[in-house]
């Protein structure tokens, strides 16, 4: 089968990443694999010398006429079979590239949190899908709300894990790359942008270090700024010297494979203001983590309370400090809700697995023939 993906974005964060392991993935099973990227994309590094046709196009956004008409020139010069879409602004002209070279299988996945426009144009475009994919089901609730039409068409699928080989480093050689010389670490993972809140996380480890005299651990913010998101990543290293934290308090920048790292870690937290799936949280609780996650968007699917994790509500910084100094506290619990995380984690999100649904909508066209068993 020959498979067009469609990727607009200009960083890496968990949509690019699930693009560039379902490729792997596709290659893997022996499809021909077309990547359709804007110039100097960060994927075509990512994914180099890997047997991929790659397309820079525009992709400039949601009414791109000229790039709709160069993927369907694409999509009938190299007879793709099917094209799936996985940024928001690419929705659109995807949809009328499908419409221009009949009869590809066009298919999208909605990665994002944000409620999706819901106006005749997108309508219009994406009518002409096979199938929308969700990540989650908050998401699916989003998709369902905008375009209730589609109804039928609507599934969810969300990221995946890969528990393939032995990947994670060993604990000692883990906190030695991460330079961690505390008893305990406590990670927060991703982008440095106010929707993660890595400040809410400066904020309750500085309470904890100075007010609960919690000196034996270690605090990483892991991760780096976005292009719009640099004044934000400066004031949170200017909280960190102003609350006088900064020998316990570290960002790391961005760690070059870092689930393999996640062994070093004791505790994560993720106390964003949502997610749509939230990759950082799963691949944590697969490595044993005790996790602390805002119940909102897609982690409210993942963890169960009190059992595979601990929920606070976004913003609260108080009910933040408190499940820290639980799960710093007590080791036993600690441990408790690590290996629980990790059962459900590797259970629910197996990579093989999901990639099969998949790979199974794509030979179906979409759920024509599918029944619920084989879904």
């Amino acid at each position: 089968m020959k498979i067009l993906q469609v990727c607009s974005a200009e960083t890496i964060g968990g949509g690019e990443r699930h693009v560039m392991d379902l490729t792997r993935a596709l290659i893997e099973r022996g499809h021909e694999l077309h990547l359709a990227v804007r110039a100097q994309s960060p994927l075509i590094e990512a994914l180099k010398g890997l047997p991929i046709t790659w397309h820079e196009l525009g992709l400039r956004n949601a009414l791109d006429v000229i790039s709709a008409q160069q993927l369907a020139t694409i999509i009938r010069r190299e007879k793709i079979d099917v094209m799936h879409a996985h940024v928001g602004r690419d929705y659109t002209f995807c949809g009328i590239a499908a419409r221009m070279a009949r009869p590809v299988q066009f298919f999208l996945t909605r990665h994002h949190f944000n409620p999706i426009k819901s106006n005749a144009v997108y309508s219009w475009t994406l009518k002409e899908a096979a199938a929308l994919i969700a990540v989650s089901e908050s998401v699916r609730e989003q998709l369902l709300a905008a375009f209730p039409e589609f109804a039928d068409k609507i599934t969810v699928i969300p990221n995946w894990l890969d528990t393939r080989g032995d990947r994670m480093l060993g604990r000692e050689e883990a906190r030695e790359a991460l330079g961690i010389t505390r008893r305990l670490a406590v990670g927060i993972i991703g982008q440095l942008t106010p929707l993660k809140r890595q400040d809410l996380f400066i904020r309750a480890a500085a309470n904890l270090i100075k007010e609960r005299h919690w000196t034996d651990a270690d605090f990483l913010i892991i991760g780096e700024p976005g292009p719009s998101d640099e004044e934000y990543a400066q004031k949170l290293e200017a909280t960190v010297a102003e609350l006088g934290v900064s020998s316990h308090v570290r960002f790391t920048g961005y760690v070059e494979d870092f689930p393999a790292h996640l062994p070093a870690l004791d505790i994560v937290i993720a106390p964003s203001q949502n997610e749509a799936f939230s990759l950082a949280l799963v691949e944590a609780m697969a490595a044993g983590c005790a996790v602390i996650a805002t119940r909102v968007g897609g982690m409210a699917d993942i963890v169960k309370d009190g059992v595979t994790g601990i929920f606070i509500e976004k913003d609260d910084l108080w009910a933040l400090i408190a499940g820290l100094s639980r799960l710093l506290s007590d080791k036993a619990l600690r441990e408790k809700i690590g290996h629980a995380a990790k059962e459900s984690a590797i259970g629910r999100y197996d990579r093989k697995n999901v990639i099969d649904r998949i790979e199974l909508l794509y030979f179906n066209g979409g759920f024509e023939g599918l029944t619920e068993t084989n879904l």
